[in-house]
């Protein structure tokens, strides 16, 4: 699968566990230390505009002004498919693949952070899930998409803001786990 359809199906398969959500659940904790639901998918909607600025040559300085923003407003679930309707988009644009962007972590293709963004959603979408008691799959094709750019380039779950378990490196190239459950491991999930 090319990675615009990748981010496709990572998309889908967020929007679909976010429209699970019930209204109790918008406080209750995720598998990220000090989230609640809502400042996952605060995190994930925000990440969608600022990946459009990065893709628009916006400035640093824009880019990192909505970091800590409110970007789930009355409709968390529409502004989800708004701003992934829009990033989506923006990596469709001619030349986005090609065009270096300035991302915090330095600077990148529009191809490295189109991976980043399908991590961001998948591996989201199973924090996700996880926390609210929901089917906790990633699609193979996306797993596939991430793993293929691991096996490129390691550092590309830490650039995509995850933190590598302990011992990541040797896993990249380990037999013994493969598809989703290398992947989780990769990133401390289980």
């Amino acid at each position: 699968m090319d990675p615009h359809g990748a981010l496709d199906v990572a998309t889908a398969g967020f929007a679909r566990t976010l429209a699970l959500v019930e209204p109790d659940q918008w406080n209750s904790p995720t598998p990220n230390p000090g989230w609640s639901v809502r400042d996952l998918v605060n995190h994930v909607v925000g990440g969608n505009r600022r990946y459009v600025l990065l893709l628009t040559g916006a400035p640093t300085t824009a880019v990192e002004a909505l970091r800590n923003l409110d970007h789930l407003g009355e409709d968390p679930g529409e502004s989800f498919r708004t701003t992934a309707a829009e990033v989506a988009a923006a990596f469709e644009e001619r030349g986005a693949l090609e065009r270096v962007v300035h991302h915090r972590r330095g600077d990148l293709y529009g191809a490295e952070l189109l991976v980043m963004r399908i991590t961001e959603h998948a591996l989201h979408g199973w924090d996700l899930a996880r926390a609210i008691g929901a089917d906790e799959s990633i699609d193979p094709p996306v797993v596939e998409t991430i793993l293929a750019a691991v096996d490129a380039d390691p550092t590309s779950i830490e650039r995509a803001g995850f933190t590598p378990t302990a011992g990541a490196a040797q896993l990249t190239g380990a037999v013994e786990l493969t598809g989703v459950a290398r992947l989780l491991a990769l990133t401390g999930r289980a």
